[in-house]
C-alpha cells in the first residue's frame, strides 16, 4: 500500500521563537482576528474590522485553540491539549471556562490526534457562543480543492495573535502517522508562495487551532491543526511544503459516543454535523485507505497533485 510520510508535530517548546503561521503575503488588517492582543478574561476585546472572515460565524472558535461543538464539550488537539478553553461571547466578553473531563478518541486500538474535553457546565446561550457543526462527507474526493479557512498564531509586533488564512484540499487521507505514533485521518492541504494572498501554511504552536470550510451556509468545522511534513523548512522562500489536519467528520461516531454521555436539560447531547459534497472531475477519484509510514515526505509534486510511495 502507498506510504506518505511521518508528520513533525505542530509544537512550539519552551524557549524557542516561533513565528507560526506562515503567508504568502501577511496583511495584519486581513489576517488577524482581534484589533489588540491584550487579552483578559471578563474583559471586551475588540475585533478586527477589516478580517477575512465574518466574526459573527466563529464565536465557536475558541481563543486559545480550541473549538467547541456542544453547549458542554469543546476539541483540540491531543498532543497539545488544553484543560481551559476561552471565548469571545456575542457580546464580545471573553470568558473561561474550565473542564472536568476528557477523552482521546481512538480506533482499531490506536489513539488519534483529537482531544475532547467536558466542561464543568454548559456554556449559557446568554454568553452568546455557538458551536460548531462538524463537516462530514460520503466519499474523499468531495473534499478535492474545497476551500479551507485555517486558524493558527503569529508574532505581531512582538505579540503573539490569532491569525487566519486560506488554502484548499489535496485529499483526504487515512491513517496519517504523527511523529508520536498518532494514527489519524487527515485532510491534507499544501503551502505555495506565488498562489493567493491569503495563502497560509502551518508551523509549530498551531496545532489545535480551528480549520474550518463553507457549508450549508456556514462555516463548519473541517478539523483540528496537527502537523507538517519534515524536511521541507516553511520558511524557505520557495516553499512547498505539507500541512495535515485531523479530519473530525472521520470520527462523528466516537465523538458522539463521547459527547452522549453528558446530561444536558434532560437529552443526553449529540454533535452536529453537514454533508459537504461534490461531483469531481473524470480522473480526480484518488483513493483513501493510504498509510503513513515513519519516514520523510519525498517525490511531492505540486502540478501533478500526486503522492508518491517512498521506500
Amino acid at each position: 500500500m502507498p506510504s506518505l510520510a511521518c508528520v513533525a508535530l505542530l509544537v512550539s517548546f519552551a524557549g524557542s521563537v516561533t513565528e507560526a503561521a506562515v503567508f504568502d503575503s501577511f496583511d495584519p488588517d486581513r489576517h488577524v482576528r482581534f484589533a489588540t492582543g491584550a487579552i483578559s478574561v471578563g474583559s471586551e476585546l475588540p475585533v478586527n474590522s477589516g478580517f477575512l472572515i465574518d466574526h459573527n460565524q466563529i464565536s465557536g472558535v475558541g481563543i486559545n485553540s480550541v473549538a467547541l461543538i456542544t453547549p458542554q464539550h469543546y476539541v483540540t488537539a491531543d498532543h497539545a491539549a488544553t484543560g481551559v478553553a476561552q471565548f469571545r461571547g456575542s457580546d464580545g466578553i471573553v470568558r473561561q471556562y474550565a473542564s472536568n473531563g476528557f477523552t482521546t478518541i481512538a480506533r482499531g486500538g490506536n489513539n488519534t490526534d483529537i482531544r475532547i474535553y467536558t466542561l464543568a457546565d454548559p456554556i449559557p446561550t446568554a454568553h452568546g457562543v455557538k458551536p460548531l457543526s462538524i463537516a462530514t462527507a460520503p466519499f474523499a474526493p468531495d473534499w478535492m480543492d474545497r476551500n479551507l479557512y485555517v486558524f493558527g498564531k503569529r508574532n505581531v509586533e512582538g505579540t503573539s495573535m490569532q491569525v487566519a488564512g486560506v488554502n484548499d484540499v489535496n485529499v483526504v487521507a487515512s491513517n496519517v502517522e504523527l511523529n508520536t505514533g498518532q494514527i489519524t485521518n487527515s485532510i491534507e492541504f499544501a503551502f505555495e508562495r506565488g498562489t493567493s494572498s491569503d495563502e497560509i501554511g502551518l508551523q509549530g504552536g498551531d496545532s489545535g487551532s480551528t480549520t474550518l470550510t463553507w457549508a450549508g451556509g456556514q462555516l463548519v468545522l473541517a478539523g483540528l491543526n496537527s502537523g507538517i511534513q519534515t524536511g521541507v523548512s516553511p520558511t524557505d522562500t520557495s516553499g512547498v511544503y505539507l500541512n495535515y489536519v485531523t479530519y473530525l467528520g472521520g470520527y462523528v461516531n466516537e465523538i458522539n459516543d463521547y459527547v452522549g454521555q453528558t446530561e444536558y436539560q434532560g437529552q443526553a447531547l449529540s454533535i452536529s454535523t453537514i454533508s459537504v459534497t461534490a461531483v469531481p472531475e473524470p480522473g480526480t477519484l484518488l483513493a483513501c485507505g493510504v498509510i503513513a509510514g515513519v519516514g520523510v515526505v519525498r517525490n511531492y509534486r505540486r502540478k501533478s497533485n500526486k503522492r508518491k510511495s517512498i521506500a
